[in-house]
């Protein structure tokens, strides 16, 4: 069936046109990135106001500190304390920072800066309602500040980092875009009830689709207020609004040159997502989907699209597998069990939202306690710079030839296989 969705551009003018306003938006967003540099840097030390995102502590010979993790009105940063401080997780605190080693790149990637004169802020977070109501389902704070991390993208505890990382998982408890895609079939769902009969009765002349998601992108856009410190889930839900557009303007999304030009509208907006791994992973998984739907169509029978849907699984986790691997090198052979956990999770995380809405979100913690107390182990699979820019090249040609995706695969496939090689040979 040929494609009957107009072109995303007619002429290479009207490309040349876009792609200078996307230049005038970026240069317009760095010039204010750097205009908050400048003044907060003219002076030796600033008084700012910001959120605690994360407090740990850390040696240095005998001696013990805290380091903190900063959100303030101008971006993330991490600095230090030697006081003896309460658990500031979750408050609003005042401090001196000096910027004076600070670059103005330091200052787009997150940065760490000297602090001094920190003062806690009167005041709860206006979440705290929110935290108290999940965190009083469980009886254990593991458990409590799990869902917090599923529901408020709160810091992952350490045991469930270490689970992430072992069964390959870490993608499921980051609010992304895998999660905005949950969130939007329950938003389209559920409004979808509510509308329907208005819709039918009142206006039957409007595009009922375009006002769901015109509701759903609302409620999205209000989630994300409720988290303020999720960069996964803002990346996701620009790239959502973008889509959003693209299909109510009868364009294929599923189009390589859409999804490249969604790249720069984000870039546009947000500069700093160059700096982020996050980003990075994320715009491949895309790309490696839509090359995937590129190569091989999707079928007809229901059959047929349930095994389309998991070789497109499998593909994906294998073809991110060295450039997942070269940041993030802790490796196991339990990473395969992913591509049963990851559809599952499609079941589970609206099923145990709804839990907590009726307040039995505790219903699978003796379940999940079992699971995260299994103890596991893991190797160092860290391919070196040339692999690793290979792959990256690999990826490039991909997109143009068919060939070279199948070589991509081939290549991530039998480093995997080494990588299980090498956990088999560890004692």
């Amino acid at each position: 069936m040929n494609n009957l969705s107009p072109p995303l551009f007619f002429s290479k003018k009207e490309r040349l046109v876009f792609l200078l306003f996307l230049i005038a938006i970026l240069s317009c967003t760095l010039s204010y990135k750097y205009y908050q540099f400048h003044t907060l840097k003219s002076k030796k030390s600033t008084k700012i106001e910001a959120n605690v995102l994360l407090q740990y502590t850390k040696m240095r010979g005998d001696k013990s500190y805290y380091v903190l993790k900063l959100q303030s009105n101008f971006g993330t940063f991490y600095t230090t304390s030697w006081e003896d401080l309460k658990n500031l997780k979750n408050k609003r605190i005042s401090l001196n920072i000096i910027l004076k080693q600070v670059s103005f790149v330091d200052f787009l990637k997150g940065f760490y800066a000297p602090s001094f004169n920190l003062s806690l802020l009167q005041g709860e977070d206006f979440r705290k309602p929110l935290r108290d109501f999940i965190l009083s389902q469980h009886q254990t704070q593991l458990m409590g500040e799990y869902y917090l991390s599923l529901f408020l993208s709160d810091p992952l505890p350490l045991p469930w980092r270490d689970l992430a990382q072992s069964y390959g998982i870490a993608h499921i408890f980051a609010i992304s875009g895998y999660h905005t895609g949950i969130l939007s079939a329950i938003g389209f769902f559920i409004l979808g009830l509510i509308y329907s009969p208005l819709h039918k009765r009142y206006f039957p002349y409007r595009n009922r689709y375009f006002d769901l998601g015109m509701l759903v992108l609302l409620l999205l856009i209000v989630y994300y207020f409720l988290l303020t410190q999720s960069p996964s889930y803002l990346r996701a839900l620009a790239m959502s609004c973008v889509a959003f557009f693209l299909i109510f303007k009868g364009l294929d999304i599923l189009k390589l040159e859409s999804f490249f030009w969604s790249i720069g509208i984000l870039l546009s907006f947000f500069p700093t997502l160059i700096f982020s791994v996050g980003f990075y992973f994320s715009s491949f998984g895309v790309l490696y989907i839509l090359l995937f739907f590129k190569y091989f169509k999707i079928p007809r029978t229901l059959f047929q699209k349930l095994l389309y849907g998991f070789f497109l699984n499998v593909f994906t986790f294998f073809l991110m597998g060295v450039i997942v691997y070269y940041f993030f090198p802790p490796f196991s052979p339990l990473s395969l069990t992913s591509l049963i956990f990851t559809p599952l999770f499609t079941l589970y995380y609206p099923l145990i939202l709804l839990a907590h809405f009726f307040s039995f979100g505790g219903l699978l913690d003796l379940l999940l306690l079992w699971w995260v107390n299994i103890d596991t182990h893991t190797i160092t699979l860290q391919p070196n710079l040339f692999f690793f820019l290979f792959c990256n090249f690999l990826t490039l040609l991909a997109i143009f030839y068919r060939y070279a995706f199948y070589t991509l695969f081939g290549v991530n496939l039998i480093y995997y296989i080494y990588g299980i090689y090498l956990f088999a040979k560890t004692p």
